[in-house]
């Protein structure tokens, strides 16, 4: 490869991973010092949805309950998981 595919590849790379950090909404709180998951158990009511990055930005971090960082990971295998038909031990 050249140097010039090769710097291509590596801009692109980055401008897809800034994206995607970018469409990530996480919650906050007024006191707390976390991000969560929309749906997480610790967080019920007033919270705050920003960006993912403006959250890092500001110093929060994870919640380590809901695991805000992995939500856009784990949605896609939950989906496909979901559509495979259930194993079962006997064979026809």
């Amino acid at each position: 490869m050249t140097l010039k595919k090769v710097a291509s590849f590596f801009l692109l790379f980055f401008l897809l991973c800034t994206v995607k950090l970018k469409a990530q909404t996480v919650y906050i709180t007024e006191s707390g010092k976390k991000y969560h998951a929309k749906n997480c158990s610790i967080v019920k009511t007033g919270k705050k949805g920003i960006e993912l990055a403006e959250a890092k930005k500001q110093g929060y971090e994870p919640c380590k309950n809901c695991k805000a960082d992995e939500i856009t990971e784990a949605k896609p295998a939950k989906a496909a998981a979901a559509k495979e038909p259930a194993k079962t031990g006997s064979k026809k």
